[in-house]
């Protein structure tokens, strides 16, 4: 659970309003309506956080920790949302190699779920009996769980796509995937560091933070309006 407390969150948040606007200015979010909607979100997110204040010890109060808790929730399903739309944008105008590549798709999905599933009886293992020291460890673990099904599902289809798709490389939608898949990965390991108790929390926060900020920075420097390939209808598939 990130919140105003250093420079490095605020950091962040400028960075995803900047992508944010990005979108907006360059006419892009009418192409990611979805993926503009979840950055202009968090960002809305981190300004209703900084409404609370710091305490003392550096600590957030008690409100902030419900704060977080009631939207975290619907950040995770905007990320599921954008996660979709940037998949079938990418194979949209490739249905002919979609179709037989579908069991291939599937196959993805599946490892992933069963992947980012291995290491969940150890964390829930390390759950508190305190009620909402529970709640926040069940958030936690979702966000884990999640972040790591995308990150590796949108690996995979972006290999696929690379493999079975030619001239892939000048696709702009294929560079976006697998910066979204790098986003997921951070928060994936971040918060898998986070559960298993291997690092401070703040310590750990501070990272993500930092690989975050990189992340949006590198993101922002590539999501350029581009022509993307021609449909697949004319092209065959690689060798």
């Amino acid at each position: 659970m990130t919140g105003p407390t250093n420079i490095l969150w605020y950091c962040s948040v400028g960075v995803q309003s900047l992508f944010c606007l990005h979108l907006l200015w360059t006419r892009l979010a009418r192409n990611h309506p979805i993926f503009t909607l979840y950055l202009g979100s968090a960002v809305l997110r981190s300004l209703g956080a900084m409404h609370y204040t710091v305490l003392a010890d550096g600590a957030l109060p008690i409100s902030y920790t419900y704060f977080w808790l009631w939207t975290e929730p619907v950040l995770l399903l905007l990320q599921v949302g954008v996660a979709l739309e940037v998949h079938t944008g990418l194979w949209k105008d490739y249905r002919a190699i979609a179709r037989p590549a579908r069991p291939l798709l599937l196959f993805s999905l599946l490892t992933a779920l069963l992947f980012a599933a291995l290491p969940l009886s150890v964390e829930l293992r390390r759950f508190s009996t305190v009620r909402l020291q529970a709640i926040m460890q069940f958030e936690f673990l979702a966000k884990r769980y999640l972040s790591t099904v995308l990150a590796i599902f949108l690996v995979l289809s972006a290999l696929l796509f690379f493999v079975v798709v030619r001239n892939s490389l000048k696709s702009s939608l294929l560079r976006h995937e697998t910066m979204l898949a790098g986003y997921f990965a951070i928060y994936a390991v971040s918060y898998f560091i986070a559960n298993m108790g291997w690092g401070r929390k703040t310590q750990v926060n501070n990272y993500m933070l930092s690989a975050l900020t990189l992340c949006l920075v590198l993101w922002i420097s590539v999501f350029k309006p581009a022509h993307q390939l021609p449909s697949i209808s004319s092209q065959a598939t690689r060798a």
